[in-house]
């Protein structure tokens, strides 16, 4: 059935699918959804997680993924995660872009292109990749996936549709429906405090540098980390990377 849904096809099960994620309340009821509603346009895996911030360092910044057991367990053997351009383009970009595309923006000697190749010998040829934010700004990613050599336009647009829409439900779900908040406002002070703890400064290297007391910069700190409601120092820094206040 791949390649035989005309646009008006593909517009009305965008529309439907948007329907269906949103009255979805268990996370893999929505990756079954997500699921039928790439299967017609050849693609067979899809993920959704995070790849920055609190719930990356976790180790499981999987919202929902159907990849294959074989290919995560190579996946891991082959330490492709720190190679991998697709979690690194969404870190640093917020445009979506098929597979295809990113292969040919990476320089020839690339690392990435590793993962790329292993991924193609399994059959995943081509697919989109969706950048999206979270509800706490983290840097979150869909990757959707087959064995289609090419897509096009209308298809791909199809498909950013859908890993837009899956996202934002999967982050709903895990949150369980609570709303976002407006970033905290810090002082110059407490983000330039913040900027040394990020780099590694212990609280006596950031008072001699800004010029401060220890006891001043744990004021601040603990300001900051209120402001935040973040439960520890490194929750605090992670947040201030993960919502833009200070770059990692």
């Amino acid at each position: 059935m791949a390649g035989k849904l005309d646009d008006s096809e593909l517009g009305r099960r965008a529309f439907a699918f948007a329907l269906e994620a949103a009255r979805r309340t268990a996370m893999d009821r929505l990756a079954d959804a997500v699921t039928r509603a790439i299967t017609p346009l050849g693609m067979t895996a899809a993920a959704s997680g995070i790849v920055a911030g609190p719930k990356a360092a976790t180790g499981n910044p999987f919202h929902f993924t159907n990849w294959p057991a074989s290919w995560i367990e190579l996946y891991r053997d082959q330490d492709f995660l720190l190679a991998d351009p697709i979690p690194r383009w969404a870190r640093n970009s917020g445009q979506a872009l098929t597979w295809t595309t990113l292969i040919n923006l990476l320089p020839k000697r690339d690392r990435g292109r590793r993962v790329i190749e292993a991924a193609a010998r399994d059959g995943y040829l081509e697919g989109v990749l969706v950048p999206m934010r979270a509800r706490d700004n983290s840097p979150g990613l869909v990757s959707l996936g087959g064995g289609r050599k090419s897509i096009t336009l209308a298809e791909q647009t199809y498909l950013v549709a859908i890993g837009r829409v899956a996202f934002e439900h999967a982050d709903r779900i895990e949150n369980r429906g609570t709303t976002g908040r407006a970033g905290p406002i810090l002082t110059l002070r407490e983000i330039e405090c913040l900027t040394l703890l990020v780099a590694g400064h212990a609280d006596a290297e950031i008072g001699k540098i800004l010029g401060m007391t220890v006891r001043t910069v744990r004021f601040h700190l603990g300001n900051a980390r209120e402001k935040f409601r973040a439960t520890s120092r490194a929750h605090l820094a992670a947040l201030a990377i993960a919502q833009g206040y200070v770059m990692p």
